[in-house]
């Protein structure tokens, strides 16, 4: 067994809890979330403003959509970083693979979706 081995072994109860809260969660805190609050507020805005966009008819169709893709993309900054806690890692980013991945099927959804709108008349 070498030195190190020896170590982790003989370790104390209290340096191996010392341990553990470095990946605690820290739920005990009894703070008021004024992010998730503020978050919530700003992404029912968000969605408000789109549908005010949508049912007013003041953009044309192509300046439409780009802002409801604007309204998109800051919605989804808002909910990966308020609520899915993108910006807090401890360890390596092993988050962004899968947000990737994630990013690709949604793409891949929505491109085959609209492929498939696009040519119904050829079905059908």
């Amino acid at each position: 067994m070498s030195a190190a081995e020896e170590r982790d072994l003989s370790e104390s109860p209290q340096e191996f809890e010392q341990g553990l809260r470095i990946i605690d969660p820290h739920f005990a805190e009894e703070r008021f979330p004024w992010r998730q609050v503020i978050g919530f507020a700003a992404s029912l805005a968000l969605t408000i403003a789109a549908l005010l966009l949508v049912r007013g008819g003041v953009l044309a169709p192509q300046l439409l959509t780009a802002a409801l893709f604007a309204l998109a993309a800051l919605q989804v900054g808002i909910q990966l970083g308020v609520f899915m806690h993108l910006r807090e890692s401890r360890g390596p980013a092993w988050h962004v693979p899968l947000l990737a991945l994630g990013i690709a099927i949604a793409v891949g959804m929505v491109g085959m979706s609209i492929w498939i709108m696009t040519f119904k008349w050829g079905v059908s």
